[in-house]
């Protein structure tokens, strides 16, 4: 039986763009129904749709089973997670999640100290519906009958420009304290408010992300970071107290030192300008970023103590991604390109002899380059790094043979930055 709550909204009154409804969900769902079940494109693409935005995933909800999926789409399905099952279904080269009903009876979930560890309690679209995040989360579009269900007010949320919880803040982000992420990024993205009791309640309960596997959270922080306006989401990160649990030193180190502050506002201004310009981002470039303002102190008191600075750049890496681990898994591939990263600072000092051809094609040059380029807008000692770099890049192959094999760049004063 429906939630007595429940809206309906005629594809006259939604006016939903449905052309822009990916055509493979759309065969997901119409395949599903064909075999009896329930189904409906839900969640973010909708709301995203309905605000005017062009949502690059489509999820769908139905009463069909993990095992009803697999058995449908044979060969063509996976079933994943522990804490939650789910069915991805492979088309072409993209994947489309495909998510049961969750239900509102005890059945297989296991909470501890209020949070939920594993819950594949399957249930009714209604129940689905009010086990969701916020109220903007709990649509769901009938591709058949091309209209929206709203169980939670949604729409009317979205129209007045707030984020709501369904229930209570502090039970719905104790049970998932990721949630708490999630209502700062749709802030950042969406330019939907965060009302004064949702901002108390994720100050009141922020250590609750403690508990979160540190692999989940990185991933977090990863669409926080690629959200295309985490200049926003900083802001509210620092004001809210969440950076400051996620990254403790670089946090410390900023509340000392504001230069550093101005350098990742520059970092998150250039993301979430590449985003809007449709360029490609990687989590190595922010990640780097930010682990740079814990990196410079170790790396300077290693050299200070008498490392070379291949062996304290080195040293100081090691030592931030296991200082930094407690809280964020930062994955090996990831660690290993901010580690090359940081070495390409190193190597752009050297700019005469023939180890200037082996930086150019570093297959992490451009993204060295483009840090380099960071570090330059908040120190002027970078100047003739930033210069020589840029020009060479423009240059025919003689006159890059006659500058770096002529004489000797006069060395320029060390970067306080490195």
């Amino acid at each position: 039986m429906l939630n007595k709550n429940l809206i309906t909204y005629t594809k006259e009154e939604h006016r939903l763009p449905t052309g822009e409804i990916n055509k493979a969900a759309k065969k997901i769902i119409s395949r599903l129904v064909d075999h009896g079940f329930e189904a409906y494109l839900v969640g973010g693409a909708v709301r995203d749709l309905l605000l005017g935005l062009h949502p690059k995933d489509f999820d769908i909800a139905t009463d069909a089973t993990p095992d009803d999926i697999k058995n449908i789409f044979k060969g063509k399905c996976r079933i994943i997670g522990r804490r939650f099952r789910l069915a991805h279904i492979y088309m072409g080269s993209s994947i489309y999640e495909v998510a049961t009903f969750r239900g509102s009876d005890p059945g297989d979930r296991v909470i501890k100290k209020g949070q939920i560890i594993r819950d594949n309690v399957f249930g009714t679209v209604d129940q689905d519906a009010l086990r969701r995040d916020f109220s903007c989360n709990a649509l769901y579009y009938d591709v058949l009958e091309e209209s929206i269900l709203d169980f939670a007010d949604g729409v009317r949320d979205l129209k007045t420009g707030e984020l709501k919880l369904i229930g209570h803040p502090g039970k719905r982000f104790i049970e998932d304290p990721v949630r708490m992420l999630r209502a700062i990024r749709f802030h950042a993205k969406l330019g939907l408010t965060l009302t004064e009791e949702m901002q108390q309640s994720i100050i009141q309960h922020r250590q609750h992300l403690i508990n979160v596997p540190a692999a989940r959270l990185f991933d977090e922080m990863v669409k926080m970071f690629h959200c295309g306006h985490m200049e926003i989401a900083y802001h509210v990160l620092r004001e809210l107290r969440i950076f400051d649990l996620m990254f403790p030193v670089v946090a410390e180190i900023l509340e000392e030192d504001h230069r550093w502050d101005a350098f990742l506002i520059h970092a998150f201004k250039n993301t979430d300008t590449r985003l809007r310009n449709g360029l490609s981002v990687t989590p190595v470039f922010l990640t780097a970023c930010v682990l740079w303002v814990q990196f410079i102190p170790i790396y300077h008191q290693l050299c200070e103590a008498g490392k070379n600075a291949h062996d304290a750049l080195h040293e100081a890496t090691t030592e931030v991604m296991v200082n930094q681990r407690d809280m964020l898994m930062i994955p090996k591939a990831i660690q290993n390109g901010v580690r090359q990263m940081w070495m390409l600072q190193l190597r752009f000092k050297k700019m005469y002899g023939k180890g200037v051809y082996g930086t150019l094609h570093h297959p992490r040059f451009r993204a060295g380059y483009d840090f380099l380029l960071l570090r330059a807008s908040v120190d002027d000692s970078l100047e003739a790094q930033d210069e020589f770099w840029t020009n060479i890049q423009s240059m025919a192959p003689e006159a890059v043979k006659s500058l770096i094999f002529g004489k000797k760049i006069k060395r320029q004063k060390v970067s306080h930055l490195l």
